[in-house]
């Protein structure tokens, strides 16, 4: 039961994150105005929250699946490529932090950020929403066992 509940939760997480990340690189793209960065700001909360739900249910899941990570003594290749690329995923979400920061700084201030930082935060959204993709259909393929023989 607890695993179907992570699961679920997995891919609620994973949807709205999805979501999230595509509404903040569109409302911070040029051209910017307050409503469109506070739109942007408001899509970025719900993108953390969606990406803590969405690691803590993988985390959570992985301790069900842990015989997927291993075969014959050895890792599988695919885990390691999806947990490199949960990695970058992170990096990128930790440089687009700063990004973020400097954002809300700026809009305290009652001041619209620079194009050059929202075009910036903008293009880092919408590599994290590639990457995203990228590993949902990594998984889909781990999970139906496409790359056994590698």
């Amino acid at each position: 039961m607890l695993q179907w509940l992570l699961a679920t939760l997995h891919l609620l997480a994973l949807g709205c994150g999805l979501g999230a990340i595509a509404a903040r690189a569109r409302h911070l793209a040029q051209p910017l105005d307050v409503p469109a960065l506070q739109r942007g700001l408001r899509a970025d909360n719900w993108w953390q929250l969606s990406l803590l739900l969405w690691l803590g249910s993988g985390i959570g899941l992985s301790f069900f699946h842990s015989t997927l990570f291993w075969q014959q003594g050895r890792p599988v290749l695919l885990a390691l490529v999806k947990l490199s690329g949960i990695v970058l995923l992170l990096l990128m979400e930790w440089r687009s932090r700063q990004l973020v920061s400097q954002c809300r700084q700026r809009l305290e201030r009652n001041r619209l950020p620079a194009e050059e930082l929202s075009q910036q935060l903008a293009r880092h959204s919408r590599w994290q929403l590639v990457l995203l993709l990228l590993l949902l259909l990594l998984s889909t393929a781990w999970q139906q066992g496409l790359f056994n023989t590698l």
